[in-house]
C-alpha cells in the first residue's frame, strides 16, 4: 500500500450504490450560484461523499466526474480574484484560500482512492486500468493544485511533497510511468515531472503574466525532464536531487548521504537546456522579440542548471522594528519630488522580519500600497531617509493571509525627473522616471527607472530634472520587470537653460 499522509480514511464495506446521475445534476445546480456559495457547497458534497462508503470503481467514476466541475469552479473563484490587486484586497486573498481548499479537497480525495487501489491485491484476470486511472488522477490534481498555488503566491502544506515522491514511486513499480490510461489526464511521469520543474522554480519571483508563461511552457515540454535513482556520489559539480521519504521537492546538492535509509534521486534537465537554446536560436532566425519568454528562459535556465547562492547574511530582527513603504512608480516619483501627503502617498507601516546588506523581508498587511513581484517601493526605516527598492518575491500564506515580500535595495536619495526619447520623428512628451546612483551592483553610472519599454541600446534621452535638463545616452538595460526598465545612462551634455520671456 502507498504510504501517505493523509487525515481522513476510506469507508469499509458493505458498499452502497450511487446515483451518479443524481451527483451530476447536484454540480451542474452549480451554474447560477456565485462562485463562493458554489465553492461552499461542492466542499459540503465531496465531505459528504468521502463519508459514503463507496466500492473504488464507483469512487473513481465519481471523482471522474467533478474532475471538469471542480476545476471550472476553482477558475471561476481565480478569475473574480484576478480582478483586483492581492496584497490590497483581503476579500480577494479570500477567494483564492477557497480556491485553494476545493482543489486540496479534491486532489486528498483522489490520493485516498489511489492509496487504496493500491492495498488490494491484484487479480490475474483483472483490468489494471482503474488502479492507473486513480493514480493518474492523484498525480494531476496534485499538479493543478500546486500551479494555483504558484499562481497565488501562497507556501504549500506539509506533506504535500512526500506524498508525490511516493506516489511516483509506486508509479515506477508498476510499470506505469509513461503509461496514460484514457480519460484525458496525463500519465503519471509527465504529470511528475511537471510538479519537479515547478517545485524547481521560485514562482514567486514572477509576475502573473511569467507565470502563465511558465506553466504554458511545462506543459508542452516538462516530458524531455530526466528522472534517475542514485545509487553512487556525485560527480564534483553536484546535481539538482531529492530523497523520496523527505517532505521537499529538488534542490541543488554538492553531496549526498548515501549511507542513509532514504533513497535518493536525480534530475537531469540537460534535454530541456537544449530546447530552450533552441528555441532561443528559432527566435532570433524569425526576428521575434518576446522580451518577456526570453528573460524567463534565461531564468529557467539558471535556476534549473545551477544553485542559487545567498550574496549576503541575513540578519532575523528579534526586536519588532517597522519600515514605512510606498509603491507604484507614480506614488514614489511624487514623493521623491517632495509632493505634500495625501491619501495615496500615506505610506503603509511593515514588520521586517530579517534584514541583509541587499534587502528586507517584511511582513503585514498593505492595503493602501500594492505589492506584487517586480514593483518598484520606496521604504524608509527609522532615523534613515527614504531609499528605493524592488520587490523581489511575495507570498500570501497563513490563516490570515499577510502579506510577506522580499525587497531588494536599489539605491538611496532617489531623484524624481523627466525623460523623453529622442526620435526622428517628433519628441514624444516627457514621462516621469527616477534617477540615482547605483548602491551596489548597478555602480558604473546613474541609473534612470523608466516605464514601460522605452529601452534601445545608445538610444537617446532628453532628461529634465531639479538641475536643469540634459541629453543622456541608455548605455545598458540592467533589469527588467513587466511595468519597468532599469537602464544605465551616460550624460552626453547638459542643455542651456531657456531664457525667460
Amino acid at each position: 500500500m502507498i504510504e501517505l499522509s493523509l487525515i481522513h480514511a476510506l469507508p469499509e464495506p458493505p458498499w452502497q450504490a450511487l446515483d451518479l446521475k443524481a451527483a451530476r445534476a447536484q454540480l451542474a445546480s452549480l451554474a447560477t450560484l456565485p462562485a463562493q456559495l458554489a465553492a461552499n457547497q461542492v466542499g459540503q458534497w465531496l465531505a459528504q461523499w468521502l463519508r459514503a462508503a463507496l466500492a473504488p470503481a464507483e469512487r473513481l467514476a465519481l471523482l471522474q466526474t467533478l474532475q471538469a466541475p471542480v476545476s471550472a469552479l476553482a477558475a471561476r473563484l481565480e478569475s473574480g480574484a484576478a480582478r483586483q490587486e492581492l496584497s490590497c484586497t483581503p476579500e480577494a486573498r479570500a477567494g483564492l484560500h477557497s480556491a485553494r481548499q476545493l482543489l486540496r479537497q479534491w486532489h486528498e480525495q483522489c490520493k485516498l482512492l489511489a492509496q487504496a487501489f493500491s492495498a488490494q491485491e491484484a487479480s490475474r484476470f483483472a483490468s489494471s486500468r482503474p488502479r492507473q486511472e486513480a493514480l493518474q488522477l492523484a498525480l494531476a490534481s496534485g499538479y493543478d493544485l500546486l500551479a494555483l498555488h504558484a499562481r497565488s503566491y501562497a507556501p504549500l502544506y506539509k506533506g504535500f511533497w512526500r506524498d508525490c515522491h511516493h506516489l511516483y514511486a509506486h508509479a515506477l513499480s508498476q510499470g506505469w510511468e509513461g503509461r496514460q490510461a484514457g480519460s484525458g489526464t496525463a500519465a503519471p511521469g509527465l504529470s511528475y515531472r511537471r510538479l519537479m520543474l515547478l517545485g524547481l522554480t521560485a514562482s514567486n519571483r514572477l509576475e502573473p503574466a511569467k507565470i502563465a508563461l511558465l506553466l504554458q511552457w511545462l506543459e508542452q515540454h516538462a516530458g524531455l525532464l530526466r528522472v534517475e535513482q542514485l545509487d553512487q556520489p556525485l560527480g564534483d559539480e553536484g546535481a539538482l536531487a531529492f530523497r523520496a521519504d523527505v517532505d521537499r521537492p529538488a534542490r541543488f546538492c554538492a553531496e549526498l548521504d548515501l549511507d542513509g535509509d532514504g533513497v535518493w534521486w536525480r534530475l537531469d534537465a540537460g534535454r530541456l537546456l537544449q530546447r530552450m537554446d533552441e528555441l532561443g536560436r528559432q527566435r532570433q532566425r524569425q526576428g521575434l522579440d518576446d522580451s518577456h519568454e526570453a528573460w524567463l528562459l534565461a531564468r529557467l535556465r539558471q535556476e534549473w542548471s545551477a544553485p542559487r547562492r545567498r550574496r549576503h547574511v541575513r540578519l532575523r530582527r528579534l526586536s519588532v522594528e517597522t519600515v514605512e513603504l510606498v509603491s507604484l512608480l507614480p506614488r514614489c516619483w511624487r514623493l521623491a519630488a517632495g509632493a505634500p501627503a495625501d491619501g495615496e502617498l500615506e505610506p503603509c507601516h511593515l514588520q521586517i522580519s530579517n534584514l541583509s546588506a541587499s534587502g528586507l523581508l517584511l511582513q503585514g498587511e498593505s492595503l493602501q500600497q500594492p505589492l506584487r513581484a517586480g514593483e518598484v517601493v520606496m521604504l524608509r526605516r527609522r532615523g534613515f531617509g527614504w531609499q528605493l527598492g524592488l520587490v523581489r518575491w511575495v507570498s500570501f500564506g497563513g490563516e490570515d493571509m499577510q502579506t510577506e515580500c522580499g525587497i531588494e535595495f536599489i539605491g538611496k536619495r532617489p531623484q524624481a525627473v523627466e525623460v523623453a526619447a529622442v526620435t526622428s520623428h517628433a519628441s514624444g512628451g516627457f514621462e516621469p522616471a527616477l534617477r540615482m546612483q547605483a548602491e551596489r551592483h548597478f555602480r558604473l553610472s546613474g541609473i534612470l527607472v523608466l516605464p514601460g519599454r522605452l529601452y534601445q541600446a545608445m538610444r537617446p534621452f532628453l532628461l529634465r530634472g531639479a538641475d536643469g535638463e540634459s541629453r543622456v545616452r541608455a548605455v545598458r538595460l540592467l533589469q527588467q520587470t513587466a511595468h519597468y526598465q532599469f537602464v544605465e545612462i551616460k550624460i552626453d551634455e547638459a542643455l542651456p537653460a531657456e531664457a525667460p520671456a
